[in-house]
Parts: structure tokens; sequence; C-alpha cells
């Protein structure tokens, strides 16, 4: 049978306010009379009424923002699942959840939906930010001002985030490039596609990337770096042009989105069994293209399960009052090849 907060204060030989103030975390209360609350409940497995708080909240929902990148990602749209299901998950408890798909990734746009989230009265947000000090100063503004703030996959610095979900992307790039030196023992041209310098996430794969070449003493060249943006359109011209202006190509290495346009470009060339590549994301443009042997290996990130701990997480602050057990969750890197699929 479920404890209540009456047992627990009879237990405690306190008043029920006592306890509730105790189990939310409010002043009031003195020390030993709170440790000794605490430890009751703790040793009674004591659960709060959630769904009596639900009807509550149900009036005057939480809401919780999500800023994610342009949709035509396809990454994004795996995130996106998993965001939706923990909406369902957690629908009862009274969560309102405003999603927000920019269309490009300009600063200026970010903090017109970080202006535009705090219209709407969110209570917190999970954050994809740009690395740019217009959006680190208003991201800071928004904590100052009550709203919880978690960043997600580009982690910058100096932002008063309660908590960061994602990889270590100079570990990723290093292993990316760890993996590329194993396939092209005697080096050659190799070029390099990066999402944007705007998000750090794919600076830090770029800059592990290029510290793995130099500290192994590879013999691979890295050509002139290219930005797409993530759009496989981009990635597609960027992919033609080096074939075109270098003939002995050996590799390209992809930061972020637009696989699909690379792999487009090499079966054009006829180069899909010719060039060795490696990218990021287990996409379905990613699994088809490692299926035909274009993708040597893909680094993957678990979108669905970040997208449902963005939900998850803010829920637990922001209606359990619960802080997440680490201020930076990692998301283990997994390397996919054409058998592991």
């Amino acid at each position: 049978m479920a404890v209540t907060i009456k047992q627990i204060a009879e237990l405690a030989t306190v008043s029920r306010g006592t306890v509730d103030k105790v189990l939310n975390h409010r002043p009031g209360v003195k020390e030993e009379t709170r440790q000794k609350v605490l430890k009751i409940a703790k040793e009674l497995n004591y659960q709060p009424n959630f769904l009596g708080k639900a009807l509550v909240q149900s009036k005057d929902p939480i809401k919780i923002g999500i800023i994610l990148t342009p949709e035509y990602n396809p990454y994004i749209q795996e995130m996106l699942t998993g965001v939706k299901s923990a909406q369902n998950e957690f629908y009862a408890f009274g969560i309102d959840i405003r999603i927000k798909m920019p269309i490009s990734l300009e600063p200026a746009e970010q903090i017109s939906i970080l202006n535009e989230l705090e219209a709407e009265g969110v209570n917190g947000m999970a954050v994809f930010p740009i690395d740019d000090n217009m959006v680190r100063n208003k991201i800071n503004q928004l904590v100052d001002n009550g709203i919880a703030i978690i960043t997600f996959n580009s982690k910058i610095e100096g932002t008063n985030d309660f908590c960061f979900v994602g990889q270590d992307h100079r570990k990723g790039g290093k292993t990316a490039a760890g993996l590329l030196a194993k396939l092209l023992p005697s080096g050659g041209d190799v070029g390099v596609i990066i999402s944007s310098y705007r998000l750090s996430c794919h600076q830090d794969r770029l800059n592990g990337f290029l510290d793995k070449l130099q500290e192994a003493s590879s013999c691979i060249n890295v050509l002139e770096v290219q930005e797409n943006q993530d759009r496989k359109e981009e990635a597609f011209k960027i992919t033609l042009e080096y074939c075109n202006q270098h003939p002995q190509l050996k590799g390209l290495y992809i930061t972020g989105g637009g696989i699909a346009g690379v792999g487009s470009a090499l079966s054009l060339l006829n180069l899909s069994h010719n060039v060795a590549v490696i990218c990021h994301d287990l996409i379905p443009d990613t699994l088809a293209l490692l299926q035909d042997g274009t993708v040597d290996f893909a680094l993957g990130q678990s979108p669905e399960f970040q997208g449902y701990q963005l939900v998850k997480i803010l829920f637990e602050y922001l209606v359990k009052k619960q802080n997440p057990a680490s201020r930076d969750i990692e998301i283990p890197i997994t390397i996919a090849t054409q058998d592991s699929i």
C-alpha cells in the first residue's frame, strides 16, 4: 500500500505541513527534523502522488520548449521521435511541449525563437545552442528569469544550463580519424564536409579528427574543409567539386547531415567503392549507403534516446524536483559497418 504524507508525519511526530515542506525542498524546517523526515520517507520508499499533481497542473500545465535544428536534417526527425515518445508518456502529468525547428543555423533566428518561447511562458527549455555570444547571453538571461535550461548535442561554454545531453564530439572526430587511417594506410587526399562552424559539436568533431591525424603522423592530406549546413544538395555539390578537382581523392569525412548527397555524387561518378567514406548518425540514408558499401563506417549517437532524455530530465526537474544524476549526460559512440547493421 502506498505511503502517505499523513503517515510520515505521524511517524516523525510533526505536522503534514512540515513533511510537505521537506519533501518539496522548501525552507522553514530545522535541519534535524528535515533529516528525520527524509530518512523515514526513504525507508518507506515514499513516492509522491504525481497523478494528483497532474490534476492540478492540467489547469495550469508545465510548459516545456524544445529547440531543434532545421527539420530537413533526418537526424532531427529521429530526435523528434524520442521527444514525442516522452510527450506521450508524460502527457497525464500536465506537460505541454512546444517544439520549434528553425529554417537556418543563424544566431538571430535562434534568439527570436528563445524570445518566442519566453513570451509563451515556458517553465523550461531544451536548446540545441548555436555557438554565439548573443545566444549565450540570451540563455543566461532566461536562466536568471527563472527558466530551467538544458542544452543538448552541441555544448557551448559560458552558459548557465543545469544539464548537457550529448556526446564527447572531439572523441567522435578522433574515432573517425582512427578508422579512416586504417582504411587508408598509405594516406592520400581526403575531403572534409562540416555541417556548420556555428555549432560547437561539428567544430569539436573537426578538431578531434585533425588532432588524431597529427598525433598519428598520418600521411593523410586533408583538403580545404567545406561547409554544407546539413543540406544534402550542398554535400552533393561539394563532393563533385572534390572529385573533379582532386582525381586521386581517397576519402571523405562528413561531420553532420547530408550523407545522401555524398552518396549520389559518388554514384554519379562511379566512385561509390573507390573512395573511403566515414560519417555520423544512423539515419535511413546512412543505413542504405552502408548496405551498398558506399559508407565504410558510421558513428551513431542514439538520437531517439537523446530526444526522450530531454523531456524526461526537464519533467523530473520541474515536476519531481529532481536534479539529473550528472551535470553532463554523455551519449556513447557506436560504430556501424555493413556487416553490423
